[in-house]
C-alpha cells in the first residue's frame, strides 16, 4: 500500500499537464428520492392548474360576480336575515334585475362546474373587499406565486407572472392586491326550469379570507379569524361591522395604502389547488412507503409488488350462506369481492354501461359488516349520488357519510354523525334466513341436476338427452315423418352408433336395391340366399342343368323302372331316392342270396340266427332242433362261394327290403331289378345334388327348400319361374349382402319394420335415426334417476320457484350488513366511552369545526358512525389526517383526473381500490393505476343503446367487452342532422366555433326530445365550452318561454338535462344523447380541421366517453360529414374518431340492414324445437324470427311479433339451448338474463325442450296469448275514451288448424310473410298468364305510363316461402338475375325488394338483408 501511495507523485509529476479522471460513483435513486421527485412534479404540476386565486384579486372572477352592494335593502335584512330571499326582491328595478339574474346563473354554473370537478361549494358572499399593495419580498398573500417558489417549479417560467424579472420589476412597482373581506357561504337555487328567477340563501356560518388573516398576521397583527368571523352573530342578528371595523383598523396599521370598501359581492372564492399542495407537503414524510404512490413515481420493486395473482373466477353460484356483498351482482361483481377478500390492491375495469355502482355498492357493505372504513373518492358528484342512491334502495344509506359540495357541508356532517350514535340494529330472523337459504340450496340443486341430466354427455354415445330430443324433433318434423315403433337393445344401440353414417348408407343402398319394397310376389326369388355373382350364375346353370337334362332323365328312367319291375310310379325325386335306395340294397342283397330268400318272409330265419338273448328279449321261443333246422335253411340260399360274416344281420336286412318291396310293388312277386340301375342311380344323385345345392339357396324364400319333396310337375314349374327371373339375380347378392350386414348389426327387426311398411328409400336412413335416438333416450332416462320426474311442467315450476327464492334471498342481504355494521357501532361506543362521550358534546353543541381534527381526536368512534366517507378528492385533506388512516379507499368515477388530484386519497389507504375505464380516460390517474394494480373486469351492457352503436364502440376500444343487444323495437336510435352553420375562425383557437344554425337546431331536437320522449333522459354534449354555454343559454331561454317544457327540464328530476362540454362527461349517462360537434365552416365553405379538445392528445377518450353515455338514442349534429374531412389532416386519434363517428352517423341514418360483409355464418342455427314453435306460431298469423340478434351479439333463440304492430317485436321466447347451458351460474341464466330482456322492453317467455318436445302446441298457446295480451293492451291505449267501456279480444285473427299442413306449407320463420299477402307475389307470373304489376294488382289503365318492360325468360325454380338459410347463392343470383332481366332499372334497393316479393317475405331481418344483399350486390357488381 505504502508504495502505492509513493508511485502515485511520480506519475502525476511525469505527466502534470494530464488531467487526472476521477471516478464518479453513481447511485441507483433509491425509492425517497423517486417519490420526492414525483412529489415535486406533481406540486407544480398543480400550482400550474390553479390558474390566479380569486381570493387575491377579485378581478379574476370577471363576468361570473353578482354584486349586492346597490341591491334593495330590505332584500338584503331578509338575505341577512336567514330567510331565502328571490333575486327580484333584492333587485327591484327593472333595469337591473335581468342583469343580475345574468350575473346569477353565471355564478351558479361556474359553482356548478367547480363543485363538479374539485368537490368543493366555493360560493360565498363577500362583505367588504380589502385592497393594499405588496412591495418587495411581502407576497405572502399571492399563494399561486409562493406555492411556484415553494416548489422550485419552472412549469410558469413563461408567464411574466411569475418569471423571475417580471418579479423583480413587480415587487419594485408593487401589486395591488384586492381580497374579499369577510365570506359567508350563499346558496343560489334557481327556480323554475328556464331559471327564470333564483334564491339566494345564506349559511349560518363565517369565516375570514385566509389570504387576508395570513397577509394582516405575518406583519404582527394580532387577529384570531375564527373569534372575529363569529362575532359576527349576535344575539340581534348578523352584523358585520364589528368585524369589518376591526379588520379596517389592522389593515390600515401594518398594510401599505390599505382600503376597505363595502362591498356586497357574490362569487366563487376557491383556490383548490392550494389545498391539495399543502396536504402533498403534509404526506411527504410517509409517501415512500405507500407502495402505490412508489409506483407511480417509478418505482419498480414497488410495483412488482403490487402485481398480486387474483383468484380464478369461481364458475357457478356461491352458496348463499358465504355469498359476499349485496344486491343483484353478476357474476363478475362476484368476483369483485373475492378478489378483493385476498387483501390486495385492485383496478376494477368498468366498461360503458357496466354496473359499477353496484359492484361499489357490495363494496362498501361488504366492508362495513367486517368493520372496515371507507373512503369513497368519486371523480364527479354524478358517481357519488348514484352509490347513495343505489345503498338507499338497499336500505344501507346509514352507512354512508356523503360530504356533498355545499356551503352547509360541516352542518350536515355534525347532523348526520350525531343522527348515527342513535341507531339500532335491524332485527333479523335467522331462523328464517336460514329455511329460506336452505330451500333456494335445494331448489338450485333439483333444478341444476334436472338440467345437467337433460344437457349432459353420455357415455358410450357421447350424446344428452337434449341432443336425443332435438335429433327426434328434427326428425318427425319431416315431411313424411320416420315413423317406425322398433326400439334397440343396448349392444346393438352401441354396436350401430359407432358405425351409424354408415349403416345409414348401407340401408338407403337396401333400398336402392328393392329391399324394403319387394315382396313374396314379386318375385321367386324374393329372400334368397345368394351372396355372391358368382353364387348366382352357378344356381342358373343348376336349374338350367335340371329343366334340360337331369329331370328329363329322370322321368324316362321313372318310366323304365316302374314298367320294369312293377314299382308305384314315385311322384317326388325323395319317393325316387327311396324306391333307388331299395334297388340298391336289393341289388347287394341278390350277390349274397339266392332270390329265393324273398319268397316268403324271413322272420323265423332272422330268429333262428339270433343269440339266445335277442330271442329272450323279442319273447320267441324256438327249440333247438327247428332252430337248427332253419339255419340250415338259411344258409342253402346263401350263393355258393359267399360268405356271410353275420347271417343274422343279413337276414335282417333282407327282411326290410323285402317289406319295402311290398310297399312300393302292391303286385306282390319277387323283386326285380331294373338294367342300367347304375346310371339311373347316378342321374338321380345328380338331380339330389343341384337340387341339396338348391336349397341352401332357396331356403329363405317364401318357398323355402326341400325341393326333393315337391311332385315333380311343381318341381319343374318352380325351377321354371326361377328361371325366368333371372333377371332379379342381378340386384340379389348384393342386396343379400347388405341385409345380411345390417342384420349382424342388430337391425333385423327394423328391417322387418321397413319391409314390412314398405318404407321409401328416402326415409329409411331417418328410420333408422328414428329408432336410435329413441332408443338411446329411453336407455338415458332409464339410467338417470333425476330424469324420471322431469317433464315440462316440473322443471318450470322448479325455475319459478328457484327464481322467487333467489330474489328474496338477494333482498334478504342487505338487512344483515345493516345489523352488522351497526353492531360494529355499538362496540365502537362501548369500548371508547370517552370519545364517544366527547364527541357527542362536541356535535351537539354544533362546535365541529374540523373533521379532520375530530378525526384525530375521536377517529375509534367516528370511523364506525358512518364508514363509508363520501368525499371528492379536494375534500380530503378537510377530512382525514395525513397518513394512512382508512381501510379501503375507493377511487371511481375518476378516468379525467390527473394522478397528482388523487395522490391525497391514495395516500390514506391501506387497500385501495380503482373503478374506471381505461378506454375512456382523459386523465392519467386511471391510465397509469390499470397498468399498476392487478386488474378485474365487470361486464359491460349494452343496456338499450342502438345495436349498431355498441358496434361502433366495440370496433373502437370495447372489442370482446360490448356486444349488442337484441332490441325489440327497429326504431330509428341512431341519427346525423347536418346544419349549414359558417362563420369566422376565432382568434385564439383558430377555429370555427359555436355556429347559432347548429345551436338552433340542437335546441329543436331538445324541445322535440321532451315532446316525444319525456320519459328519457337528456344529455347535450357539445364539442367546446363556448359551445356548450350557447346551447345552454339558447335552452333556458327556450324554456323561459314555454312553460310546458318546464317540468322536462327540472334540474330537481332524477336525471334531470345536462349540458356539458366533452371536458364534464364523466360520470355521465343518459337515456338520450344529443352531440353538437361545435365547429363550422368558413365563410367559403371550408373545414379547418380544428376541433378543439377533440383534436387534443385524450381527444379519442373524451369522444368515446360522450358516445358511451348514450343508453338509447344518439343524435349527431353537425355542421360537416364525413366526407367534408380529409383524412390525410385528422392527425389525431380523436379527429380521427370524429370523422369515423359522422360516418357511422350518416350511414345509420340511411339504412337499417347489415352490411353486406357482415359475418352471419358465426349466428348459431336455431334447433330444431324451436323452428317447429316457430311454425306453429307463424300458422296463426303472428310474426316470428329465430335468432334475433345483431352479429357478434346476444341472440334471442325465438322472437315473436303482432301484424297489427309491425316494425316491432314483442315477446322473447328463451329455451334451454346450448348459450343457456354455457353459463354455469343459475342465477344468470334463469333470472339475471330474462330481467335483462325485460329491461330492454321484451316480454320474456321462457320453454323448456322437454316440454317443446312433449307438448309443442301448449307451449305455442302460452306465447300466443302473451302476444295477444300485449296487443290488446295497447289497442285498448290507442282507442278512445268514452262513456262505453270497449270490449277487448284476446285473438287477433282466427285461429289455423295446423294439423293438415305438410312441410310444403312452412315459410321461414326468420322471415315470414305476414297474413293478408297474396299469393302471388309481386311481379309473378300467373297461371293465367298476366304478371301482377308492382301492387300486386292486375296490369290497367295506369300502367300505360311505366316503361314497358322486356318478357322474361322460366322463372328459376326457387320456391317460395323456405328458411333463408336454405337458398344457396346460387339460386339467389338465378333469381336477382331473372328479375333484372325484364329491362326494367332498379336501384339496389328495390331489386332486393322485389327478391323479397318474390321469395315471400314481409318483414325485415338482418339474416334475411344480409343474404338479398349480398346477392344484389354480386348481381350488380
Amino acid at each position: 500500500m505504502n508504495d502505492a501511495h509513493a508511485a502515485t507523485p511520480v506519475e502525476e509529476h511525469d505527466h502534470p499537464s494530464t488531467p487526472v479522471a476521477v471516478p464518479t460513483v453513481v447511485r441507483a435513486p433509491s425509492t425517497g428520492d423517486l417519490v420526492a421527485a414525483a412529489v415535486d412534479r406533481w406540486r407544480a404540476t398543480l400550482v400550474s392548474l390553479a390558474g390566479g386565486s380569486t381570493l387575491a384579486d377579485i378581478s379574476l372572477l370577471g363576468d361570473a360576480v353578482l354584486d349586492l352592494t346597490a341591491a334593495h335593502p330590505s332584500g338584503i335584512a331578509q338575505l341577512f336575515a336567514g330567510r331565502s330571499t328571490r333575486l327580484a326582491n333584492v333587485f327591484r328595478e327593472g333595469g337591473s334585475l335581468p342583469v343580475a339574474r345574468r350575473r346569477a346563473r353565471a355564478v351558479a354554473q361556474r359553482s356548478q362546474e367547480q363543485a363538479e370537478r374539485y368537490g368543493i361549494a366555493p360560493t360565498y358572499l363577500a362583505i367588504g373587499v380589502a385592497t393594499w399593495t405588496e412591495y418587495g419580498d411581502d407576497d405572502t398573500n399571492d399563494d399561486v406565486a409562493a406555492l411556484a417558489r415553494a416548489t422550485g417549479s419552472r412549469s410558469l417560467a413563461h408567464d411574466s407572472v411569475y418569471d423571475d424579472t417580471a418579479i423583480a420589476d413587480a415587487r419594485r412597482r408593487g401589486r395591488t392586491v384586492r381580497a374579499p373581506v369577510l365570506l359567508r357561504p350563499i346558496t343560489i337555487h334557481a327556480r323554475g326550469g328556464g331559471e327564470t328567477d333564483f334564491e339566494l340563501t345564506l349559511e349560518p356560518s363565517a369565516e375570514i379570507n385566509p389570504v387576508l388573516s395570513r397577509a394582516l398576521r405575518s406583519r404582527g397583527a394580532l387577529l384570531d379569524p375564527g373569534a372575529l368571523a363569529r362575532g359576527a352573530f349576535t344575539g340581534s342578528g348578523f352584523d358585520p361591522s364589528t368585524a369589518l371595523d376591526r379588520i379596517n383598523a389592522l389593515g390600515t396599521a401594518v398594510l401599505n395604502d390599505f382600503a376597505l370598501a363595502d362591498k356586497l359581492l357574490v362569487g366563487t372564492f376557491v383556490h383548490p389547488g392550494q389545498m391539495l399542495v399543502d396536504d402533498l407537503d403534509d404526506l411527504s414524510a410517509g409517501l415512500e412507503r405507500h407502495e402505490i404512490v412508489a409506483a407511480l413515481a417509478g418505482d419498480v420493486p414497488a410495483a412488482e409488488t403490487l402485481a398480486h395473482p387474483l383468484p380464478a373466477p369461481r364458475p357457478g353460484d356461491a352458496e348463499p350462506n358465504m355469498e359476499r356483498g349485496v344486491g343483484d351482482l353478476d357474476p363478475s361483481g362476484r368476483n369483485v369481492l373475492d378478489a378483493l377478500a385476498t387483501g390486495s390492491h385492485l383496478f376494477i375495469d368498468a366498461p360503458v354501461g357496466a354496473d359499477s355502482t353496484g359492484a361499489v355498492a357490495a363494496v362498501v357493505a361488504e366492508a362495513a359488516a367486517i368493520g372496515r372504513s371507507v373512503l369513497y373518492v368519486p371523480g364527479h358528484r354524478r358517481a357519488a349520488d348514484a352509490l347513495g342512491l343505489r345503498l338507499a334502495e338497499l336500505g344501507l344509506d346509514d352507512l354512508v357519510l356523503d360530504v356533498t359540495p355545499h356551503p352547509s357541508w360541516r352542518t350536515a356532517v355534525s347532523r348526520r354523525l350525531l343522527g348515527a350514535m342513535t341507531l339500532e340494529a335491524p332485527q333479523v330472523d335467522a331462523a328464517a334466513l336460514v329455511d329460506l337459504r336452505l330451500q333456494l340450496v335445494e331448489t338450485r340443486t333439483r333444478l341444476t341436476r334436472m338440467i345437467d341430466g337433460l344437457h349432459q354427455q353420455r357415455e358410450p354415445w357421447g350424446i344428452s338427452a337434449y341432443d336425443a330430443l332435438q335429433a327426434l324433433a328434427r326428425l318427425t318434423a319431416g315431411r313424411p315423418a320416420p315413423g317406425t315403433t322398433v326400439r334397440l337393445d343396448a349392444p346393438t344401440v352401441a354396436r350401430v352408433g359407432a358405425v351409424r353414417p354408415d349403416a345409414g348408407e348401407k340401408l338407403v343402398r337396401a333400398a336402392e336395391l328393392d329391399a324394403f319394397t319387394l315382396r313374396p310376389a314379386s318375385t321367386p326369388w324374393y329372400g334368397a340366399s345368394i351372396a355372391t355373382q358368382d353364387l348366382a350364375t352357378s344356381t342358373v346353370e343348376r336349374i338350367e342343368r335340371l329343366l334340360g337334362t337331369t329331370l328329363v332323365d329322370l322321368r324316362q328312367h321313372i318310366e323304365t323302372v316302374v314298367d320294369d319291375t312293377g314299382l308305384v310310379t314315385p311322384r317326388t325325386v325323395t319317393e325316387w331316392g327311396e324306391q333307388l335306395k331299395m334297388l340298391g340294397g336289393m341289388r347287394s342283397t341278390l350277390d349274397v342270396f339266392q332270390p329265393l330268400v324273398f319268397e316268403r318272409t324271413a322272420d323265423d330265419l332272422v330268429a333262428a340266427t339270433a343269440t339266445r338273448q335277442w330271442r329272450t328279449e323279442n319273447g320267441v321261443e324256438m327249440s333247438g332242433l327247428h332252430r337248427r333246422r332253419l339255419v340250415k335253411r338259411a344258409k342253402d340260399m346263401i350263393r355258393p362261394g359267399t360268405r356271410v360274416p353275420d347271417l343274422h344281420a343279413a337276414l335282417l336286412q333282407v327282411q326290410r327290403q323285402r317289406e319295402a318291396w311290398a310297399a312300393h310293388c302292391p303286385g306282390g312277386g319277387w323283386p326285380r331289378l331294373p338294367e342300367g340301375l347304375a346310371t339311373i342311380e347316378a342321374t338321380h344323385d345328380s338331380a339330389v345334388t343341384d337340387l341339396l345345392a338348391l336349397d341352401a339357396v332357396l331356403a329363405t324364400t317364401p318357398g323355402g327348400a326341400g325341393l326333393a319333396d315337391l311332385p315333380l310337375g311343381d318341381l319343374a314349374e318352380r325351377l321354371q319361374r326361377l328361371l325366368d327371373d333371372r333377371a332379379a339375380l342381378d340386384t340379389l347378392p348384393e342386396r343379400t349382402v347388405v341385409v345380411r350386414e345390417l342384420a349382424g348389426l342388430g337391425l333385423g327387426e327394423l328391417l322387418d319394420d321397413l319391409s314390412r311398411r314398405r318404407v321409401d328409400g328416402a326415409l329409411v336412413e331417418a328410420e333408422l335415426d328414428l329408432a336410435w335416438w329413441s332408443s338411446v333416450f329411453e336407455q338415458i332416462l332409464a339410467a338417470d334417476p333425476y330424469l324420471v320426474e322431469v317433464d315440462g311442467s316440473s322443471i318450470a315450476a322448479l325455475a319459478d320457484r328457484f327464481r322467487q327464492l333467489d330474489t328474496a334471498h338477494v333482498r334478504s342481504l342487505a338487512t344483515p350488513v345493516r345489523a352488522a355494521a351497526i353492531q360494529q357501532l355499538h362496540g365502537a361506543l362501548r369500548d371508547n366511552r370517552e370519545q364517544a362521550e366527547g364527541l357527542f358534546a362536541l356535535l351537539v353543541d354544533e362546535q365541529l369545526a374540523s373533521v379532520r381534527t375530530a378525526m384525530d381526536d375521536y377517529g375509534d368512534v367516528l370511523r364506525k358512525l358512518r364508514p363509508c366517507l363520501v368525499a371528492t378528492p379536494t375534500l380530503v385533506p378537510h377530512l382525514l389526517p395525513a397518513h394512512r388512516t382508512v381501510d379501503l379507499v375507493i377511487l371511481d368515477a375518476v378516468q379525467h383526473l390527473p394522478v397528482e388530484s388523487v395522490i391525497s386519497a391514495i395516500a390514506r389507504g391501506r387497500q385501495v381500490v380503482v373503478v374506471g375505464d381505461p378506454r375512456c380516460a382523459s386523465g392519467e390517474a386511471v391510465r397509469q393505476l390499470a397498468e399498476l394494480l392487478p386488474t378485474v373486469a365487470l361486464a359491460g351492457d349494452a343496456s338499450r343503446r342502438d345495436p349498431q352503436l355498441t358496434a361502433f364502440l366495440a370496433e373502437h376500444g370495447y372489442e370482446g367487452v360490448l356486444h349488442p343487444m337484441p332490441l325489440p323495437s327497429t326504431e330509428q336510435l341512431v341519427t346525423f342532422d347536418a346544419v349549414d352553420g359558417a362563420g369566422m375562425p376565432d382568434s385564439a383557437s383558430g377555429a370555427v366555433e359555436s355556429t347559432q344554425t347548429e345551436v338552433d337546431r340542437v335546441v329543436d331536437l331538445a324541445i322535440n326530445h321532451a315532446l316525444d320522449h319525456p320519459e328519457e333522459s337528456l344529455a347535450i354534449i357539445a364539442g367546446s365550452r363556448v359551445h356548450a354555454d350557447r346551447i345552454r343559454e339558447a335552452v333556458l331561454a327556450q324554456v323561459r318561454q314555454n312553460a310546458g317544457l318546464a317540468t322536462f327540464f327540472d334540474p330537481r328530476r332524477r336525471e334531470p338535462v345536462v349540458v356539458a362540454d366533452l371536458m364534464g362527461v364523466a360520470g355521465l349517462s343518459r337515456d338520450a344523447v344529443i352531440f353538437s360537434v361545435g365547429f363550422g365552416r368558413t365563410p367559403h365553405g371550408r373545414v379547418l380541421h380544428r376541433f378543439g379538445d377533440i383534436s387534443g392528445p385524450t381527444g379519442d377518450a373524451l369522444l368515446l366517453n360522450a358516445i358511451g353515455a348514450s343508453r338509447r338514442r344518439l343524435s349527431v349534429v353537425s355542421c360537416f360529414g364525413s366526407a367534408d374531412l380529409d383524412p390525410d389532416r385528422l392527425r389525431g386519434a380523436g379527429a380521427q374518431l370524429l370523422g369515423s363517428l359522422l360516418e357511422f352517423a350518416e350511414h345509420r341514418r340511411t339504412t337499417t340492414t347489415v352490411p353486406e360483409d357482415t359475418e352471419t355464418a358465426s349466428q348459431p342455427h336455431p334447433d330444431r324445437l324451436v323452428i317447429d314453435l316457430a311454425e306453429r306460431l307463424w300458422r296463426t298469423g303472428l310474426t316470428v324470427e329465430t335468432q334475433h340478434g345483431a352479429p357478434g351479439g346476444e341472440q334471442i333463440p325465438l322472437v315473436v311479433g303482432h301484424p297489427d304492430l309491425p316494425g316491432e317485436l314483442l315477446v322473447a321466447v328463451l329455451t334451454d339451448d346450448d348459450a343457456y347451458t354455457a353459463e354455469r351460474s343459475v342465477r344468470v341464466r334463469d333470472r339475471q338474463r330474462a330481467e335483462r330482456l325485460e329491461r330492454l322492453g321484451w316480454h320474456v317467455v321462457q320453454v323448456w325442450s322437454v316440454s317443446l318436445f312433449l307438448d309443442p302446441e301448449r307451449q305455442a298457446n302460452r306465447v300466443r296469448e302473451a302476444v295477444f295480451e300485449i296487443e290488446a293492451r295497447r289497442r285498448a291505449a290507442r282507442q278512445p275514451v268514452t262513456g262505453a267501456l270497449p270490449v277487448i279480444g284476446l285473438a287477433a285473427g282466427p285461429v289455423v288448424d295446423d294439423t293438415d299442413l305438410t312441410g310444403d306449407d312452412l315459410v321461414d320463420p326468420s322471415a315470414p310473410v305476414l297474413p293478408g299477402v297474396p299469393s302471388t307475389p309481386t311481379g309473378q307470373v300467373r297461371p293465367d298468364g298476366d304478371t301482377d304489376g308492382p301492387t300486386g294488382e292486375a296490369d290497367g289503365a295506369g300502367s300505360a305510363a311505366l316503361p314497358s318492360p322486356l318478357a322474361r325468360t322460366a322463372r328459376p325454380d326457387v320456391e317460395i316461402g323456405l328458411p333463408i338459410a336454405a337458398y344457396g347463392d346460387d339460386e339467389l343470383d338465378d333469381l336477382a338475375a331473372w328479375i333484372a332481366s325484364d329491362g326494367v332499372r332498379r336501384t339496389p334497393d328495390q331489386l332486393a325488394a322485389a327478391m323479397r316479393d318474390e321469395l315471400g317475405i314481409r318483414r325485415r331481418s338482418q339474416r334475411v338483408d344480409t343474404a338479398l344483399a349480398s346477392a344484389v350486390s354480386r348481381l350488380l357488381g
